[in-house]
Formats: C-alpha cells, structure tokens, sequence
C-alpha cells in the first residue's frame, strides 16, 4: 500500500523576526517538486509584517505562533498521512508535523538536525521561537510550545549533521554540556555519509524525521541564505560549512535504507527574487 505524503507549506516567519521567511516559503513552494500522489496543503499564516513586534513571555509574537501552530496541528490530524514534507517558512514550522508523525512511529525513529545551530534556545536567552524548535520536541525550549507536544522525542534519538560548533553561542554550549547532544561536524561528513549511517544503524533506527535548515550550507557554495543579503556587514553568528551536494548525497544515502517519514526544509531566502518583486511592486505602472 502506497504511503500517504502530505506536502505542507508553512511561510511563518513571526519565530524568525523576519518576513522575508514567508517569502521564501511560497516560493519555495513553486520550484518544490508536487508528486502525483501528494496532498498538498497550507498553513495559513498572519502577513501583518509592518506591525511593531509584540513580545510575550519573552517570545517575539507568542501568540500568532501558537494560533498557527494549532493550526498546522488541524491539518496533520485531518489529512492523517504517513509522511510530510514541510516547506518553510522559519525552522519553527516543524513541531507540529515531527510532533504528529512520532505519534504514528513512536519506535525506532530519529531525529537527524541539519543546522549550522542546535534550536534549543530558551527565553531567557533569545525572544525568537525558531530557535526553541528543537528545545519544544525534547521537552524544554519554551515552556507554552513544549506543552502542546503530545510525543515527546528522547534527546538521544537525535543526532546534529553539519553543525557548527565552534561558534556556538555560549548558552547553547552549556545546553550542549547539558544535553550532551551528539553531533557530527561537517569535515566527518564532508566527503562520507559512513558516520552518520553507521549511527542509524547501531542505534537501530527504522524511521527518520530530517529537519534541513539551508543555513547548514555555507554561502560560498549557496546564496539563498540569511547570512547572505546583498549589502550587510558579516554576521557575527555561525554560519554554514556545507555544500548543497553534500547535504542531498547525505539525504540520498538515508533514504537507501532508511524510511524517511519527515522532511522539512526551511529558511529559503532567494534574496535576489524577494528584492525584485519588491521592486517592481513600488513601479506605478504596476499599480
């Protein structure tokens, strides 16, 4: 019986800070591949992007987050399908469909975080949710959005592909100490999925949720990223080492042996197209 696929596409930017986020999810919804047994379906998301920023228990607009979050938990719950591919949006639209799908494969499943950063941010120390996202699913992160996970992940089904971690912030280096996350760096990944297989396979792992934020590639290799906005001073925040071939190969060797019953892929910032169309937007004779 053939797997039903839910393509869902989340342009929430409000976690990020960013509307520019929500751009970079419809278009990335154009150029995305639209199987022929896929269901396609959108989270409807808030487009006050002028408004000034309400802050909220230390969360940057806590509560559209979370009316769009209940919102994208509808949607799995009525289209019930075996797997989903997000497409976002910031890296906050994840809870939701991981949240769900572990409901369905509560066994032998992992968590594989492609990220130049770990997401296990607290309020304490930064008011953007996306950064929470991963905190959420393993039970922490911010406390409101934690408590709408109905399945929980253990912090050691989960395994960082690509992470930067010589520039990590220092609270997310005493979470590390904390968690004692696992994680491979991208030299042990650059030219070999081995490691990463050979994780999968001792832990005995049958279903895997991959989460692709595209900051994971470096700017050398692929410029629709945040760190990469034409005319910004460099970011003083980690930045991608990755390339975009490396990272397919690694999905690629995943999938030969494993089931993959999440991907989403997130922060899609195509700078030249949003600029454009901002442009032309501000043109008479289109208006």
């Amino acid at each position: 019986m053939k797997k039903k696929t839910l393509r869902l596409t989340f342009p929430e930017w409000q976690g990020g800070v960013n509307p520019p986020y929500y751009e970079g999810s419809r278009i990335l919804d154009m150029i995305a591949p639209r199987g022929e047994h896929m269901e396609c379906a959108e989270v409807p998301v808030k487009m006050n992007f002028a408004d000034t920023v309400p802050v909220t228990d230390g969360i940057a607009w806590k509560n559209e987050l979370m009316e769009q979050q209940r919102a994208a938990y509808a949607i799995c719950e009525e289209k019930d399908p075996d797997r989903i591919i997000v497409l976002g949006g910031d890296c906050s639209v994840e809870q939701a469909p991981f949240d769900y799908l572990h409901g369905k494969y509560p066994e032998d499943t992992a968590i594989i975080w492609f990220d130049a950063h770990p997401d296990f941010t607290r309020p304490k120390d930064s008011s953007h949710e996306h950064a929470m996202v991963l905190g959420n699913l393993i039970g922490d992160g911010a406390p409101d959005f934690a408590a709408m996970v109905k399945h929980p992940f253990d912090k050691k089904d989960v395994i960082y592909a690509g992470i930067v971690v010589d520039h990590l912030e220092v609270w997310e280096e005493e979470y590390q100490k904390e968690y004692q996350m696992k994680f491979l760096t991208p030299d042990q990944l650059a030219e070999d999925s081995g490691p990463l297989l050979a994780w999968l396979r001792e832990n005995g792992y049958k279903h895997v949720m991959i989460h692709w934020d595209l900051d994971v590639i470096s700017p050398a290799d692929f410029r629709s990223l945040l760190c990469a906005e034409p005319h910004i001073p460099p970011v003083e925040y980690a930045v991608g080492e990755m390339t975009l071939d490396q990272i397919l190969r690694l999905i690629k060797d995943v999938s030969a042996e494993f089931d993959i019953v999440a991907l989403g892929i997130t922060e899609f910032l195509p700078w030249d197209i949003i600029r454009l169309q901002k442009g032309l937007g501000e043109l008479e004779i289109f208006n």
